[in-house]
């Protein structure tokens, strides 16, 4: 059983994010992570897929832009999005505001890959060269806009 208080959890910068692990997948029997994510403005993810999680999203405060396979989607606080292992997807905040959602994933560990994201991809762009071992490492391909 685990209870974790609001502000309790790792907090990691990932890149642009802040991001709270509140659910370790080394702790869960089915490989779950949660996490609570805030996206500054202009902040995104770019079009990604994942070999292994199938992940979830809820916002939870602002306006986010999500990248679903072909399809752009505008989430608003309560939405609700699935994404399957192996689908294409990204985000960003286009708004002049912070915004938060709550994350989790199932079959991998995308927790163990943010802490290792957070560790060596400090300063940009020199840090840049590190990571496609981190992707490849946990099964993560970017995909090119095109």
């Amino acid at each position: 059983m685990t209870v974790l208080r609001s502000q309790e959890g790792q907090t990691l910068q990932v890149l642009s994010d802040r991001v709270c692990i509140k659910l370790k997948s080394a702790s869960s029997a089915n490989r779950m992570a949660v996490m609570s994510v805030e996206v500054p403005p202009g902040g995104f993810v770019p079009p990604h897929t994942h070999d292994k999680e199938e992940e979830s999203y809820f916002m939870l405060e602002g306006t986010m832009t999500m990248q679903l396979d072909n399809q752009e989607w505008m989430l608003e606080p309560g939405d609700f999005v699935h994404v399957p292992a192996n689908t294409i997807h990204g985000y960003s905040n286009h708004s002049d505001q912070s915004i938060r959602f709550l994350a989790w994933s199932v079959g991998g560990a995308v927790d163990e890959f943010f802490t290792e994201m957070s560790e060596n991809i400090q300063t940009m762009p020199d840090d840049l060269p590190k990571m496609p071992a981190i992707l490849e490492k946990y099964g993560i391909q970017m995909i090119d806009p095109a």
